[in-house]
């Protein structure tokens, strides 16, 4: 295992502090929503397909779609994802 060490602002080291026992959960979701953010980022701009997307993102399309939407990006729709997800 590789150790890291960090440094924060004393504020944000402060409120980081209370979760000191689950630091690894917080960090994955933190990461997580990095991922989903910039992958709609790339989405969004037309730089990615929204399946290359939700492979940068690390998720299913369907739960892709979700994070998108939840975040108000609508995917683009086009004839043969329309028949995808029909079948």
């Amino acid at each position: 295992m590789r150790q890291v060490t960090l440094e924060f602002p004393d504020e944000l080291a402060q409120t980081i502090s209370q979760y000191q026992d689950r630091l690894k959960e917080l960090v994955l979701l933190g990461l997580l929503q990095f991922k989903i953010q910039e992958s709609l980022m790339l989405y969004t701009r037309g730089l990615v397909s929204l399946a290359r997307a939700a492979e940068l993102a690390g998720m299913d399309r369907p739960t892709f779609i979700r994070q998108a939407r939840a975040f108000g990006v609508r995917p683009r729709w086009s004839e043969r994802m329309v028949q995808e997800e029909l079948a």
